[in-house]
């Protein structure tokens, strides 16, 4: 009896992460940042590895992986980068990318995707970084204003919000 108390609580948790695979599966495809803000402005500045310019991203439900395709520039010269990140529990997605990172969306609509990323550098150090990225370059206010709502909550100064749109000068797929 025990066994199949135990095997039913586990089916129901499983279809219960369900719908929220589910819903990041609505990220697979182009995308491109909008305005970032970081903890530590440092890791937004010219040249720093966070400064990036999302182009892709891909999701595979069955495997729990998720695949971001961008590019940061390293001296004016624009780098392509692809990282996997994983898939868990409420859907936290960990990525290894200049130490550890653990994402988390927020916000998912068709045009436009929000979310928070915390960063553990191989120093040590922890910085909160908050994405608004958009499938055209443009944005509206109201998404704008979700954006640094979330800015606040993760007590991030507004003098760290870095608005991305209209310099991003890497190829475009």
């Amino acid at each position: 009896m025990k066994i199949l108390l135990l095997s039913l609580v586990l089916v129901a948790v499983c279809d219960a992460q369900l719908p929220l695979l589910n819903d990041l599966a609505q990220l697979t495809g182009q995308w491109q940042t909008m305005y970032m803000a970081a903890s530590n402005f440092e890791k937004l500045r010219e040249n720093s590895p966070f400064r990036g310019y999302m182009r892709r991203i891909d999701v595979d439900v069955p495997r729990r992986r998720i695949l971001f395709d961008f590019f940061v520039k390293q001296n004016g010269e624009c780098q392509e980068k692809s990282i996997t990140g994983t898939i868990g529990l409420n859907e936290l997605i960990r990525v290894d990318y200049e130490g550890t990172n653990d994402f988390q969306v927020v916000r998912i609509t068709p045009n436009v995707m929000l979310g928070y990323d915390i960063n553990m550098d191989e120093e040590g150090h922890t910085t909160d970084l908050v994405l608004l990225a958009g499938r055209t370059n443009q944005v509206n206010e109201e998404d704008v204003e979700k954006f640094k709502e979330l800015v606040r909550q993760r007590n991030i100064p507004e003098e760290n919000i870095l608005k991305l749109v209209g310099t991003d000068d890497c190829p475009t797929n």
